[in-house]
């Protein structure tokens, strides 16, 4: 009897710790995340797409990211991060609570490139990496996700 009032006592637990953590990240409207995904190189700028995977694995919670160690905000299961680069050297970090992953990406005009962001189960908050993904890859991922507002602002 002891045993399953206390198993019942954890599972309430950590039932209410998957609601209290959801993800709850800022997308654009459907008019803006539509429109960004044009995958159009631009003569002047580099386009770098950071994007999340719909997964349920790390559904729970949101991942925050950073250019260049400024804030840009977090992404959620199928969301993506869209940026207009001028060329040069950026830095991308991905963090939760429990782990972080950087990437750096030498962007050039005329280019497009993308990121994925994977979130994998942890003791806590999550593990996450990134990778730097060939178009076919990206752009299917992209497709199928929702814009996620940016507080990084290119200059």
């Amino acid at each position: 009897m002891r045993y399953r009032v206390l198993m019942t006592v954890l599972l309430v637990l950590l039932a209410a710790q998957v609601i209290s953590g959801c993800a709850t990240v800022s997308t654009e409207s459907v008019e803006t995340s539509t429109a960004a995904k044009n995958f159009d190189a631009l003569e002047d700028k580099g386009v770098v797409f950071l994007y999340r995977r719909g997964r349920m694995v790390g559904a729970a919670s949101s991942t925050q990211v950073k250019v260049n160690g400024i804030d840009a905000g977090g992404t959620g299961p199928g969301t993506f991060f869209r940026w207009e680069l001028r060329p040069g050297k950026y830095t991308f970090l991905s963090s939760t609570g429990e782990s972080s992953a950087t990437i750096a990406v030498d962007v050039e005009a005329g280019e497009v490139y993308y990121i994925e962001q994977t979130q994998r189960m942890g003791l806590d908050s999550g593990r996450v990496t990134m990778n730097v993904r060939d178009a076919k890859t990206g752009k299917a991922a992209v497709e199928s996700g929702n814009m996620v507002v940016s507080a990084y602002v290119p200059e």
